[in-house]
Order: structure tokens, then sequence, then C-alpha cells
């Protein structure tokens, strides 16, 4: 027989002066011949607020084009899929989103060109009004996406509460409302802080 387990994880993730905040519901099914290892789904909510960022193209760009932000505050919603291990009172897993939107205020960024590439067309060393990318999918693997990643520990404390402590890895990605530099409108940069969450089971 199958088993069903679902939960929520409410926590914070944080490094200098870059703030995660997230919430996320997850289910997770263990089967009885392997009770002790699970395949998990779920939903995140997250938000990024961070100071002074420098986006930048597709890594496989030519070019060394960049949107200076002063600020940026970027949230979304995403649908993720995980695995993880039972150890006693432990859960050990990893999670990533599959796709996602997101929204937020749009901010002005400075449009630089670096290097040998200082010719950024009729936009360059003007600002630009960006807001995040709206439609994202597999953030982990494509590098013009919002959304996040996860490696963690969850502990029990008793049945009903329990902590996570997790590294959370991610992307953060600005569209530009005008194409720049070999087409480019998508601008993102990388980001990993230490997480901490309070966990909830739900029961059925």
């Amino acid at each position: 027989m199958s088993r069903v387990t679902s939960g929520i994880d409410l926590g914070l993730g944080y490094q200098d002066k870059v703030w995660v905040p997230s919430v996320t519901y997850h289910q997770e099914l263990s089967l009885s011949n392997f009770p002790w290892f699970r395949i998990g789904w779920g939903v995140r909510g997250w938000g990024y607020y961070a100071g002074r960022t420098d986006m930048l193209p597709k890594s496989s760009a030519l070019n060394a084009d960049t949107l200076k932000f002063g600020k940026v505050s970027s949230n979304g919603i995403s649908f993720l899929l995980g695995a993880n291990f039972r150890v006693w009172r432990f859960d050990i897993g990893a999670n990533t989103d599959l796709v996602g939107l997101a929204f937020g205020l749009k901010r002005q960024a400075l449009y630089a060109a670096d290097g040998l590439y200082d010719k950024g067309g009729e936009h360059y060393n003007a600002y630009l009004k960006s807001g995040p990318a709206t439609l994202n999918a597999l953030p982990l693997l494509m590098d013009k996406q919002n959304g996040q990643s996860e490696a963690y520990v969850r502990f029990w404390v008793t049945d009903r509460i329990g902590v996570k402590v997790a590294y959370v890895h991610g992307r953060v990605t600005y569209a530009s409302p005008e194409k720049l530099i070999n087409g480019q409108t998508r601008y993102s940069a990388t980001f990993g802080v230490p997480y901490v969450a309070l966990s909830f089971p739900l029961y059925n």
C-alpha cells in the first residue's frame, strides 16, 4: 500500500542583505516496500529582496552587457518536485522548481557594457524600467528563469512541529522592455542562502 504525507514549511533565507522568504506546501509518497524513501511534489510561494544587483544575459551570449539595479524585489509561485529519505525523526532531501510565475515592481536599471563590448546600442548607459520575467521553467538548468532549488534536513521535534534547515540555490531574472545586444531581453543573477523554516504536518 502507498502512504501519502503532507505539510507546510514557513521560513526565511538570508545572507549578505539578500532576503528569501518562502512558504511551501509539500506532499510525499512512500511505497510499502521502501518506507524510508519518498517522492515529493508541492507548491512554493517565494520572495527575493536584495539591494544592488548586477544581472547578466544568458551564459552562452558573447556580449558582456549588464543590467545594474540599485534594488530588486521579486515574488513568485512555483510547482516543484523532490525526494527525501526518512531516518528516525529526520527528513533528508532536495527539491527544485519545474515551472512557475513571477511578478513584482518594475525598477530602473542602468544598462552597461564592459570590456571590449563597450557599445550597447541606443540604450547604452541609459536607464531601463525592468520587471521580473513572468513565465519560468527549470531554473536549475536554464539560466534565464526565476526559481529555486534546495537541499534540506527537516527534524520533527514533535508529531506536530519540525525545524527545517536548508541551503537554497536560486536565480532571479528580470526582463528588459527593449531588445538589447544580440536581441537579449532576459537578464539574471544567481544566489545561494542558508534557510531556516518551521514545519507543520497536515493530517487528512
